[in-house]
């Protein structure tokens, strides 16, 4: 089982330093919380199935997904990919991807955050609080995010760090949920918009949303303690 502790301090400890990898972890962790242990679960084979030949069947057997999480019954896991995890989220929702992060991560040595951590996750904390009731977290943040000193970061990495939160629950929606407590198939989520290129939940995000006080406590309340 995945230490929650250390993976919001590696999570915490990657603001000041730029160690993006540090920052995965707590991504998968956060879908990990209402992810359904299950066996897979096919999608209804075609009519015409039954007529195909043996090596046919096997083709689309193979690539018939799973109806509960969308991976496919005999999904690769690469050992060897070592970069799959400098991005500083999730860029996918494969299951190889998730065992790559939680694997990784628990070979990482527990690294605690210190003040400037702190700080820096307390201000990206407030930047949101102070977004417009209908602005949207893309429009209402990027903008700010440059003037919190010691916090190096560009707008990929930021969209998913901020996409982290709203898995973790702490950035959601009355109707779009995150994975805390409510399983949502991040693979075909709805999207705000048909190309929008943020994802679910904090795609519908807007500032009348707010925090997600009890999220937050769950996830970082030995640093960070609010009133819910």
């Amino acid at each position: 089982m995945a230490d929650k502790d250390k993976y919001t301090n590696l999570f915490l400890s990657s603001l000041s330093t730029h160690c993006l990898e540090w920052r995965c972890g707590l991504s998968v962790l956060a879908v990990m919380q209402s992810f359904p242990f299950h066996h897979f679960q096919s999608h209804p084979l075609p009519p015409n199935f039954i007529y195909l030949s043996e090596e046919d069947k096997n083709f689309v057997i193979k690539r018939t997904p799973c109806i509960i999480c969308s991976n496919y019954k005999e999904e690769f896991v690469d050992s060897n990919n070592q970069n799959s995890n400098d991005f500083g989220g999730l860029i996918d929702y494969n299951l190889s991807t998730f065992y790559q992060y939680l694997k990784k991560t628990n070979t990482m040595e527990n690294v605690l955050p210190n003040e400037d951590d702190i700080n820096i996750f307390l201000q990206i904390l407030r930047y949101i609080q102070e977004i417009d009731y209908n602005e949207t977290i893309k429009r209402g943040i990027t903008s700010l995010i440059s003037k919190i000193k010691g916090f190096e970061t560009n707008l990929f990495e930021l969209q998913l760090l901020l996409e982290t939160l709203g898995y973790c629950s702490i950035l959601e929606t009355k109707e779009h949920k995150g994975l805390l407590h409510q399983y949502t198939n991040l693979s075909i989520a709805p999207r705000k918009r048909h190309n929008s290129d943020w994802h679910y939940p904090v795609d519908f995000w807007t500032g009348k949303d707010g925090i997600n006080k009890k999220a937050l406590n769950y996830w970082f309340g030995r640093y960070i303690s609010v009133p819910e």
